[in-house]
């Protein structure tokens, strides 16, 4: 080998070196976990119309709705919160923050194997 040979031998080699000490150093450095918004957190711990009662809450008071949903968030992110939230809860803790959510709700009775309600039946008198 000449020692052209060998020094060309000497920068590939170092080369190689570099290269594989940059992918050891991104490897031993923590991956941002991808983190999830707010909003989205919260909806997927809401059960037994908790999404109706959110839509609602945030229809009618946007602002401080956002507010307590990151809070909410914020609590499940630190682990002070894992169980998820009933949609009665929810409107309860909304009622107590002086935050009056008004759902839609209808009374329905069924007659002859239909559902009817209330308020079409009160028409047709």
């Amino acid at each position: 080998m000449s020692k052209d040979d060998a020094s060309e031998l000497e920068v590939i080699k170092m080369k190689k070196m570099l290269e594989l000490q940059r992918r050891m150093a991104a490897a031993q450095k923590p991956h941002p976990k991808k983190q999830v918004d707010d909003m989205t957190l919260v909806r997927s711990k809401l059960v037994n119309r908790g999404d109706e009662v959110l839509d609602a809450a945030l229809s009618q008071y946007p602002q401080a709705t956002t507010k307590v949903v990151q809070f909410i968030a914020k609590l499940y992110r630190t682990g002070r919160l894992d169980e998820p939230i009933p949609g009665e809860e929810l409107l309860a803790l909304f009622h107590d923050l002086g935050m009056r959510v008004h759902l839609e709700t209808t009374i329905t009775y069924i007659k002859d194997g239909k559902r009817v309600s209330l308020s079409e039946k009160f028409k047709r008198l």
